[in-house]
C-alpha cells in the first residue's frame, strides 16, 4: 500500500472513524491492529519480524536499568542482537549468491532463494536501539505496557520510513490522553497539503523526468544536462522524503499523534554542519547522540587536548561512515559517507584558532555565498551516492568539459518553482506554519489551487517514494 494512494486514505479514513468510535482505553490497542494490518499489505513475512524485535527489546528493557545485575551484557546483546538482524538483511545480497553456488551441488531448491528487505527495518531497529540505551543510561524508564511499547515500534505513520521517534518521549505521548481541537487539525491539514504538493506536484514529476541512465551512463550526456538534471534530482528527492514527512505528520496528527519535524529549510544551510541539523533531523540527531557524542567523550578521555588529531577527525568521519552504510551497502555509501566526514573536520579547524561566530551575523554576502557552496557540494555529492566510484569520476570530469551542450526541457523548472516557493515562505518565517498567519480568503484560496493540482498531478501518475529504493 502506497503512502500516496486512495488506499492509503480511504485506509487511514476507516481506522479514524473506528478510533473515534472506540472508548480511549482502546485506542492504542485500535492502532496496533491498524499498524500490523497496514505492514501485511507489503509482506506477510515483514510483521513476523517486527514481532521478534519488539518481543526481545521489550523483554530486554527491564534487565537495562543503573544498578541491575549484568545490564551491560544485557545492553551488549540488545544491541548486537538489533544490528544482526539490520545487517543480516542489508547485506544479504551479498552473500546469497555465494550460498546458492554453495548449497546447488547438493540438489537443493535454492536458485529462486531471495531475501527482501523488510521495508521500514533501517527505522525501527534503530529506534529500538535508542531505546535500550536511553534505558541503560537512566534516561528513560522500561516500558511496563506491551501494547503501548509495541505500537512505538509498529505505528503505521511512521512505519515505513519514519521519521525515527524516540520512545523516551514517543511511549509516554503514547500513554497519555490525546487532544484534537480545531488547532490540531488545521497544523495536520496544513501538513497534509504541503506534503502533497512536494510529493505529487513536485518530486514524483521531477524523479519521473530524470533520465534514467543519468547516474548509470554520464558520457551520454553534456555538461550543462548533467549539472541540470543533477539539480533537478536533488529537488526531487529532497521533497519527496519531505513531503513523505509531512504527510505521515499530517496524518498521526487527526489522532493527536505528534510525529517529529524531519526537515528544517536545508537548502538554506550555510555549511555542511548545519545542514545535517536540518536534513533528515531524525537520523542526524540519532548518528550525533549515539555515536558521535559517545566516541568523541571516549576519545577526549583518553587524550585530552583540542589538538588531538583522533579526537578531531574520527567522530565525524566514523559517524558519516555509519550515516553511509545505513543509507546502502554498496562501496560509493561508504566513499560518501567518509567524504561527508572529511568536510565537517573541515569546517570544524577553524574553531580550533578562532571563536565561533554565527552565519547569522556574518554579512548577507558571505552568507549568500556559503549556501551557494553549499549546494554546489551537495550537487557533487549526491553523484557519489547513486553512482559507482569509477562512474562518478566520468560524471565530475563530464561537468568540466564545457561549452555545457543542450539546454533540457526548461518545463522541469516550472514544477520547481513550488517548492522553492514553500521553503522560502517558511524559512522567512522561520515557521513550517507559516501559511496560518495568512487571512482566511487566502488560505483558502492557497488550499483549492493545491488541491486542483494535487489531483492533475496525481492522475497523471502516483509512484511509491523514492526513498524506499535506498532503505
Amino acid at each position: 500500500m502506497t503512502i500516496v494512494s486512495p488506499a492509503f486514505f480511504g485506509f487511514c479514513a476507516l481506522v479514524l472513524m473506528l478510533y473515534y468510535a472506540f472508548p480511549t482505553r482502546l485506542q492504542n490497542y485500535l492502532l496496533l491492529a491498524a499498524s500490523y494490518a497496514f505492514y501485511l499489505t507489503f509482506s506477510w513475512k515483514f510483521p513476523l519480524l517486527l514481532l521478534a524485535m519488539t518481543g526481545v527489546n521489550y523483554a530486554l528493557g527491564p534487565k537495562l536499568p543503573k544498578g541491575r545485575l549484568h545490564r551491560r551484557r544485557w545492553l551488549v546483546l540488545g544491541i548486537v542482537f538489533d544490528l544482526a538482524v539490520l545487517g543480516f538483511f542489508k547485506f544479504a545480497h551479498f552473500f546469497v549468491p555465494s550460498l546458492i553456488r554453495l548449497l546447488s551441488p547438493l540438489g537443493l531448491p535454492v536458485e529462486g532463494l531471495k531475501i527482501l528487505l523488510p521495508v521500514g527495518l533501517s527505522f525501527y531497529s534503530l529506534q529500538a536501539i535508542a531505546y535500550l540505551v536511553d534505558v541503560s543510561r537512566g534516561q528513560a524508564a522500561p516500558s511496563r505496557n506491551i501494547v503501548d511499547f509495541a505500537l512505538a515500534m509498529a505505528y503505521f505513520p511512521k512505519l515505513v520510513a519514519g521519521p525515527i521517534e524516540r520512545f523516551r518521549s514517543f511511549i509516554p505521548a503514547l500513554a497519555a490522553p490525546r487532544v484534537v481541537d480545531n488547532a490540531v487539525l488545521t497544523r495536520s491539514l496544513t501538513l497534509l497539503t504541503v506534503g502533497l504538493v512536494r510529493k505529487v506536484v513536485v518530486a514524483d514529476t521531477l524523479l519521473t523526468a530524470v533520465p534514467s541512465k543519468l547516474f548509470t551512463n554520464p558520457g551520454k550526456f553534456s555538461s550543462l544536462e548533467l549539472l541540470i538534471w543533477s539539480a533537478a534530482f536533488i529537488v526531487g528527492l529532497y521533497n519527496d522524503f519531505a513531503g513523505y514527512t509531512e504527510i505521515v505528520r499530517g496524518v498521526s496528527g487527526f489522532f493527536g499523534i505528534e510525529l517529529s519535524r524531519n526537515f528544517a529549510f536545508p537548502l538554506f544551510s550555510r555549511n555542511f554542519t548545519e545542514f545535517w541539523n536540518r536534513w533528515h533531523i531524525t537520523l542526524s540527531h540519532w548518528l550525533r547522540d549515539y555515536i558521535y557524542f559517545p566516541l568523541s567523550r571516549a576519545l577526549v578521555r583518553r587524550n585530552p587536548g583540542r589538538f588531538n588529531l583522533a579526537n578531531l577527525t574520527l567522530p565525524p568521519i566514523l559517524t558519516m561512515l555509519a550515516s553511509g552504510l545505513w543509507h546502502g551497502t554498496g562501496w560509493n555509501f561508504m566513499i560518501w559517507g567518509f567524504l561527508m566526514g572529511l568536510v565537517m573536520v573541515a569546517e570544524q579547524i577553524p574553531s580550533l584558532w578562532r571563536p565561533v561566530v554565527s552565519p547569522d551575523r556574518r554579512p548577507a554576502w558571505r552568507r549568500y555565498l556559503a549556501t551557494a557552496a553549499l549546494l554546489v557540494g551537495g550537487l557533487l555529492a549526491v553523484v557519489i551516492f547513486k553512482a559507482s566510484a569509477p562512474t562518478a569520476l566520468v560524471f565530475w570530469k563530464r561537468l568540466l568539459t564545457w561549452p555545457g551542450g543542450a539546454f533540457p526541457d526548461s518545463r522541469v523548472f516550472l514544477v520547481m518553482i513550488p517548492a522553492f516557493w514553500i521553503d522560502w515562505v517558511q524559512y522567512r518565517r522561520k515557521d513550517e506554519f507559516a501559511f496560518l498567519s495568512w487571512p482566511p480568503l487566502a488560505r483558502a484560496a492557497l488550499l483549492a489551487v493545491a488541491a486542483l493540482s494535487v489531483f492533475l498531478f496525481g492522475r497523471a501518475q502516483v509512484s511509491e517514494p523514492f526513498i524506499y529504493q535506498g532503505f
